[in-house]
């Protein structure tokens, strides 16, 4: 079992659109850029609302949290949903969270503690820019934070599944 206790409710729902980010129980969207993670059998996901509900200062701060669990692997990701003239602030944020937010750090502690199995960190931007890798790279080494990938997601196209980088 996931343990996101004290933020419950700050999880997204199936069936109650209990915060603006949420797009059912899986998925996070916001100004038509979507990411979702789906469970398979045997597996756990929590969708968390950072910006808003964990979060609730002037501080920077990423959008959304997915903690996985399942077979022998946990990961926490980090999900920063954005437009394509500022993904450098992406990098800020994610940044800030991981190195900054106790929050953060706690969900982190008790996915560590949630039984078996190895945890990942990993940070993921949704936007329709698009950095070329030397400005990526320039980007993870200013903000000492490796993001996984920047995924493009716009109302047209199917909604990436984080599934494939786990």
């Amino acid at each position: 079992m996931i343990d996101v206790t004290p933020f419950n409710h700050c999880v997204c729902k199936r069936v109650v659109k209990s915060h603006g980010l949420c797009e059912g129980q899986f998925s996070f969207a916001e100004k038509g850029k979507k990411i979702k993670l789906i469970p398979r059998s045997g597996e756990q996901v929590a969708s968390i609302v950072l910006d808003g509900c964990v979060f609730q200062d002037d501080r920077l701060k990423c959008d959304g949290l997915f903690l996985f669990i399942g077979h022998n692997q946990k990961a926490a990701i980090l999900v920063e949903l954005k437009g394509a003239w500022d993904i450098p602030h992406a990098f800020e944020q994610l940044s800030y969270v991981k190195r900054h937010r106790s929050q953060y750090q706690s969900f982190v502690k008790n996915l560590c503690e949630a039984g078996p199995g190895q945890l990942r960190e990993k940070a993921f931007i949704v936007s329709n820019g698009i950095l070329s890798k030397t400005e990526k790279e320039k980007l993870e080494n200013q903000y000492g934070i490796r993001v996984a990938a920047i995924l493009t997601c716009e109302n047209v196209s199917s909604v990436p599944d984080l599934r494939q980088h786990l």
